[in-house]
């Protein structure tokens, strides 16, 4: 099997790298900065997810909060997927030494974007930087293995389209200028300030 391109070095990239690999599969994480200096570091807020710290919270309570929030512009299946794992996601950071803010020994709750009860998630006033630290951590392991490969101060150029399906993509050494084509298929996870 061909490796996983994954565009963006980020929270994204670095999520996908993680699971590429702890499935087995082999991934290029390409970006033109390293990963703590994506856009993801300056993230503050937290992470929403249901809690145990507020009486009668669940998944559905949440995902009720977070369709209202974006107007239903949510796609609901997917909505409904994220906010179901988002529990489970909090606490594997959390395993993986993301430093969140506790009380009495229990990962605290702030309120945050539009939901009814506290349900963020958060590392002070420097979240994304201590998830981006943690999950940049994990994924040097995979490296080191030989799993996740990094390709950094590299700009994603173009994908490569043949008979309408994708090949690959070109990116571009921003140090040498040259332009190298990689193989496989294409995860684009680079949404940041500039992304896509």
């Amino acid at each position: 099997m061909k490796k996983i391109i994954i565009i963006g070095a980020g929270l994204a990239g670095l999520s996908a790298a993680k699971e590429a690999a702890e499935r087995g599969a082999g991934s290029v994480l390409v970006s033109d900065q390293p990963s703590e200096r994506a856009q993801s570091v300056l993230a503050q807020g937290g992470i929403n997810a249901a809690s145990y710290m507020e009486d009668g919270d669940s998944a559905q309570s949440h995902y009720e909060d977070t369709l209202t929030g974006g107007v239903g512009l949510a796609d609901p299946e997917a909505l409904r997927g994220l906010t179901a794992a988002a529990p489970r996601i909090v606490e594997e950071l959390a395993g993986l030494g993301v430093p969140f803010h506790r009380e009495d020994g229990r990962i605290a709750r702030r309120g945050l974007g539009g939901q009814k009860k506290k349900r963020a998630a958060y590392a002070r006033k420097s979240t994304g930087k201590a998830l981006v630290t943690a999950l940049a951590d994990e994924v040097r392991k995979y490296e080191a293995s030989g799993l996740v490969e990094r390709m950094s101060h590299h700009k994603f150029v173009r994908l490569y389209l043949k008979e309408g399906k994708c090949g690959g993509c070109f990116v571009r050494d921003t140090y040498t200028d040259d332009v190298v084509f990689l193989e496989g298929p294409v995860l684009l996870a680079c949404g940041g300030l500039n992304g896509m």
